[in-house]
């Protein structure tokens, strides 16, 4: 295959095409009939009884952490294996992030959830997290679930309960000019998140100052342009999703057939696997780098995901480890020592099969040398 291919994101068919020339058209770009439309698809999808869309999965998370009470010195639990992107709301609020560390086998939060008054879970590469999706010792929790849209828990959509942010950026499963959306079981958390998208205005009213109730309202509204193409990917979601698991269950079958590590997910998780991570048994860095070298020079491309995870990282706190960082051994050896199979331009899913079955034969040959 060729590394600098772009397979994904896919590009619009001629009824897609057809589709934005109509929204651009009609000159309603925002706040029209395909946001809400993409709402109601969602709720579906999930089975959440509300969503509000964004123009982004990050602003998405901002908006959720001031809509469930994050103020400046509110303290934020966050495993320190995700990307910035989890955290930026919660830094631009001043929060106080609590970095905690992670499962060896999930690479998710673990239960001994750090002390603090929130929690941010992040649904990893697919996987879902462990914790309770609502609350847990009574501190809510808000699910970073940017990379896990076709993923199921309990034989239920990871979005069914609890308040969770959703991407739609190019690198996604529903791959879009970025956009995200909450889905929460919480109305009145839902009735905050439609005026803080809209400048603190109550959801409905005239957009003037004097509307203005909430001082951390944003320009948040997602455009009809993106909303239609999330509508119309969203009918695709199942399609990607499964072909997502398929690549992914052969691949894990061949690492596990040749000893090395790689991400799990536990018998009640059935992810959409947004990433493929794996490394050489007990995560040592220096075999981990040379599998990554032997499998490019066979033309297999990967990448390190979170090589630098946040509580070494110098915009959070790196240097002094971050607020009650202190040392993540499981998050350390993880970035160190694994890395992820594919790109974000050719993700595996992408693969034809006999390209599968090609890289699975190098993973072979690369494991016994």
């Amino acid at each position: 295959m060729d590394p600098g291919q772009r397979r994904w994101p896919p590009e619009p068919d001629d009824g897609e095409l057809k589709l934005l020339t109509e929204v651009a058209r009609s000159r309603q770009w925002t706040d029209g009939p395909w946001t809400a439309e993409v709402e109601r698809r969602m709720e579906r999808l999930t089975g959440a009884p509300h969503a509000v869309a964004f123009n982004s999965c990050t602003s998405a998370l901002h908006a959720a952490l001031h809509a469930m009470g994050c103020v400046r010195g509110t303290r934020v639990a966050v495993p320190a294996l995700t990307f910035a992107g989890t955290t930026t709301g919660a830094a631009h609020i001043g929060a106080d992030l609590v970095f905690a560390d992670v499962r060896p086998g999930s690479l998710t939060i673990g239960t001994d959830v750090p002390d603090a008054d929130l929690v941010i879970a992040v649904d990893l590469h697919g996987v879902p997290h462990g914790l309770d999706r609502e609350a847990v010792a009574g501190r809510p929790v808000l699910t970073d679930a940017c990379q896990s849209i076709g993923s199921t828990l309990d034989g239920r959509h990871v979005g069914a309960t609890g308040t969770h942010a959703w991407s739609f950026s190019s690198a996604k499963l529903i791959a879009a000019p970025d956009g995200g959306a909450v889905t929460t079981d919480d109305a009145g958390i839902a009735g905050r998140l439609r005026e803080l998208r809209d400048y603190g205005v109550p959801a409905g009213g005239s957009r003037s100052n004097s509307a203005v109730i909430w001082a951390g309202g944003h320009n948040w509204r997602p455009t009809e342009l993106t909303m239609a193409m999330v509508a119309h990917r969203l009918e695709r979601l199942d399609r990607w999703a499964e072909r997502a698991r398929q690549v992914t269950e052969r691949v894990h079958r061949t690492l596990d057939g040749a000893g090395l590590w790689r991400q799990s997910a536990g018998e009640a998780a059935r992810p959409a696997w947004h990433k493929i991570r794996f490394g050489a048994p007990g995560w040592d860095p220096g075999r981990a780098d040379g599998i990554e070298r032997s499998l490019n020079e066979a033309g297999v491309p990967t990448h390190r995901w979170g090589l630098v995870p946040l509580h070494r990282h110098p915009a959070f706190g790196g240097g002094t480890g971050g607020t009650g960082s202190g040392g993540l051994p499981v998050t350390e050896a993880a970035a160190a020592g694994t890395l992820c199979l594919g790109t974000e331009a050719v993700p595996p899913m992408t693969w034809t099969d006999d390209e599968v079955e090609q890289v699975c034969r190098i993973l072979e040959t690369t494991a016994g040398s």
